[in-house]
């Protein structure tokens, strides 16, 4: 039988031989929110930065099994407007978003047919082990301290009580779910913005100071989980690993 690292090592070895949607849209987001660019005067089209874009869709067409021109209509422009973005020609706004809207469709209908859906990355790269023991300690403190605090599971509690067993349910559900060799990134990602925005309501309502800083001690360390999940490539249906 394989150990949880062994598959987890299978899984990233079979996200790094393809190129999936989830990761072109993560580029295209890249591009969008971090580029320079400049405003053509001519078309008034903003044009950006193409970073890693032409390479990691260029590889994302040449494993698709169709041609350029078939990619092509799939993203509704032109042969010579495809292998321009693929040549890191220039890169309009527009262009990225056709593609994106295509993607995500496309990535919709796959959810809609997939066996377990979600983006799931790999815990075994060092960097991510690393990060994933740093918030597993921060969260087994942070349920330590709301389990021991009397004021939380007082009458006078600022926080409601079904907010309270609710995050300690979450807590150890997230605690369980990092232990596995894939993370579903998506999931986490949500957690741990519902967890700062908890910590900043408790923060307002007068809540322990212990519990608020191990609140946001767990939700630096969720973030720096987060950053180095996104480093990696994902699978989108973990019903892919069933051979």
């Amino acid at each position: 039988m394989r150990s949880g690292r062994q598959l987890g090592q299978i899984a990233m070895a079979k996200a790094k031989a393809r190129i999936s949607i989830t990761s072109v849209l993560d580029e295209i987001d890249a591009v969008l929110e971090t580029s320079k660019y400049y405003q053509s005067r001519e078309s008034g089209k903003r044009f950006y930065d193409p970073k890693n874009f032409p390479s990691k869709l260029t590889a994302f067409v040449a494993q698709s099994g169709q041609t350029v021109r078939q990619n092509a209509q799939r993203f509704g422009m032109s042969v010579k407007t495809l292998k321009s973005i693929m040549s890191g020609g220039p890169l309009s706004e527009n262009m990225l978003n056709r593609v994106r809207s295509r993607l995500v469709i496309e990535s919709k209908s796959s959810e809609q047919s997939a066996i377990f859906p979600g983006d799931w990355r790999s815990a075994t790269p060092a960097k991510v082990s690393s990060a994933i023991a740093d918030v597993s300690n921060k969260l087994v403190f942070l349920k330590k301290v709301i389990e021991g605090s009397n004021f939380l599971h007082s009458e006078d509690s600022p926080i409601d009580k079904i907010q309270v067993l609710q995050l300690i349910a979450l807590l150890t559900a997230t605690l369980e779910a990092l232990r596995a060799p894939l993370i579903d990134k998506k999931q986490a990602s949500g957690f741990f913005r519902w967890l700062s925005k908890l910590a900043q309501n408790s923060a307002k309502k007068g809540v322990e100071k212990i519990v608020v800083d191990a609140m946001e001690d767990a939700v630096n360390a969720g973030t720096d989980l987060i950053h180095h999940l996104s480093n990696h490539a994902g699978i989108a249906d973990l019903g892919k690993l069933i051979t």
